[in-house]
């Protein structure tokens, strides 16, 4: 760091080793990775430039330096004094950010944990990881912190109306794999495949569609890239009622009920922070160089290079139970699942996406299957429109794996257009 030629540098390692194993036809299959990777950051001149490598040693660390400094060449002088961060707040450490038994994972322990669902249908896929985390700079900062993640992805079923649960924690023990594959089991439908009902339909999304609902929304509305560039729907609705006043969106490093981090890669020591309050957009994720551009307030959520990003979602759930959601949205349909999720119009937050895991809802409780569907909508409209929140949530790994994930909780929406067949 001392030998650095830029006015200030920063140096952000990791070092993460992670496996995946999956449950088919009696059988366990699993694979390992390894990965290192050094993040540096440079302010020389006013200029900002970084370099990402896989290096270690002084020769590489001091070459990642010029290169960083090279790149900050080419680049316009930012106004103003321009800092990297000192913070000396004290980390507000969550308990239980280590598992042992995540770190030691190996292909028989992870069939071990596997035996109890190899005799049955379905497939099971559990993903893990371990990482080590290392933020310095010049002016200071000096974190560390080391955390494990487990994920776990359960299907029932095939057919139309298969059953689908997830779960995520930051131990085995809390991850409960059992509860997340019965929860599974008792969302696959047995009945008769039903068509899709004509018109607007009220529908239900399960904690785990939610939670992909919420991870698309915070990365095309609340990043600081897409809030930079304008593509954003904040640019013009800071401050303004646009969601139902029942949606509450806060980011948390600290709370252990999801997947707590420390500190954001800058350093900064994570906190509450809330994203939307009352159906009110209240900031995008800035860090301290993008705060000072913009002139709002960081707000620790820097996750290298230019960018930020809320890495501990929670939406917060309501007091409705899982069945009185289902008699709000009574004639409608339960979503257990949604996969590629994409986002073509950031203004609107218009998405597209696969829904599966299909079920109706008769009388209140949930029928037949229907056949996977493609579901077109704006969530700025959708999330407007909320007829219930569930009071139980469900924990999913969030876009960049280990650094966090999105609780959140079933939801019910009034009236939902823009739902047809996958196959039509």
């Amino acid at each position: 760091m001392q030998r650095s030629p830029a006015d200030e540098t920063e140096f952000v390692w990791l070092e993460i080793i992670s496996g995946r194993a999956e449950s088919r036809n009696r059988q366990v299959d699993t694979n390992n990775n390894r990965e290192r990777t050094l993040l540096v950051r440079v302010i020389d001149r006013r200029r900002v430039g970084s370099h990402r490598t896989g290096a270690s040693s002084i020769g590489e660390l001091e070459g990642a330096v010029r290169l960083a400094i090279a790149q900050s060449r080419g680049r316009e002088p930012l106004p103003g004094m321009l800092h990297l961060p000192v913070d000396e707040a004290p980390l507000q450490l969550a308990e239980n950010l280590w598992d042992p038994q995540i770190a030691e994972l190996n292909p028989e322990r992870v069939r071990s944990l596997f035996k109890p669902w190899l005799d049955r249908r379905g497939l099971v896929q559990l993903h893990w990881a371990a990482a080590r985390v290392s933020v310095f700079n010049s002016r200071g900062i000096r974190r560390q912190t080391q955390v494990t993640t487990a994920n776990i992805q359960a299907r029932v079923g095939r057919r139309p109306g298969g059953g689908r649960a997830a779960g995520a924690a930051r131990s085995l023990t809390a991850l409960n794999p059992r509860e997340v594959v019965n929860r599974a089991r008792q969302r696959h439908s047995t009945g008769s495949v039903g068509e899709l009902p004509p018109g607007s339909l009220p529908i239900v999304l399960s904690p785990e569609a939610t939670c992909q609902v919420c991870d698309i929304l915070n990365r095309v509305a609340f990043s600081a890239i897409a809030y930079y560039h304008g593509s954003s729907f904040l640019r013009e609705h800071l401050d303004v009622q646009v969601f139902d006043r029942a949606f509450n969106l806060r980011d948390d490093g600290t709370d252990p009920d999801g997947l707590p981090f420390p500190f954001d890669l800058e350093g900064t020591a994570k906190r509450p922070v809330e994203l939307i309050s009352k159906g009110t957009p209240k900031t995008p994720a800035v860090d301290q160089r993008q705060a000072a551009q913009l002139g709002l307030t960081a707000t620790a959520h820097a996750i290298g290079g230019n960018d930020a990003r809320a890495m501990n979602l929670f939406m917060l759930p309501g007091e409705s139970t899982d069945e009185e959601l289902l008699q709000v949205a009574d004639g409608g349909l339960w979503i257990g699942w949604l996969d590629q999720v994409e986002c073509f119009e950031p203004g609107r937050v218009q998405i597209r996406a696969y829904a599966r895991g299909v079920r109706q809802i008769v009388d209140g409780a949930l029928g037949g299957g229907i056949p996977d569907l493609i579901w077109e909508d704006s969530l700025l409209r959708a999330l407007s429109n909320l007829a219930g929140l569930g009071r139980s949530t469900v924990v999913r790994v969030g876009h960049d794996g280990f650094l966090g994930g999105t609780s959140a909780p079933a939801l019910a929406v009034s009236g939902v257009g823009g739902l047809r067949l996958a196959d039509s």
